[in-house]
């Protein structure tokens, strides 16, 4: 998928990680010119979201850029604002095992149990 999203807006992947050894997700980083951006997509779920990096390591959330075009497709992509929602809210869509997983962890939001560094 990024490989397709980044030729078809004139950008090149830069950087792909794969390694779900202890996370939930894929990430690339995607370039265009001197911008960038950081596509990450849930393995068990038809999610996706826009990152930058911060300084630890981890990601913030941004918005779709304005420079990047989305194909018509399966894969959903979340908002900040989705992201960094409260999760609560959510408890009745989860199933135990989620739910076993979310008390040990301690999750604040969504965009933390979607995209999870405990897998």
């Amino acid at each position: 998928m990024c490989y397709s999203i980044a030729l078809e807006n004139g950008g090149t992947v830069t950087e792909v990680d794969t390694d779900t050894a202890i996370r939930n997700f894929y990430s690339a980083k995607l370039s265009r010119y001197d911008q960038s951006v950081f596509l990450l997509q849930n393995i068990h779920y038809p999610y996706a979201a826009f990152a930058q990096r911060d300084t630890s390591g981890g990601f913030i959330w941004i918005s779709q850029p304005e420079w990047l075009q989305l194909p018509e497709g399966s894969v959903r992509f979340l908002s900040p604002s989705e992201l960094t929602r409260d999760w609560h809210d959510l408890r009745g869509e989860l199933s135990p095992e989620e739910l076993d997983q979310i008390h040990y962890w301690n999750p604040q939001t969504v965009g933390e149990i979607v995209f999870n560094t405990w897998d």
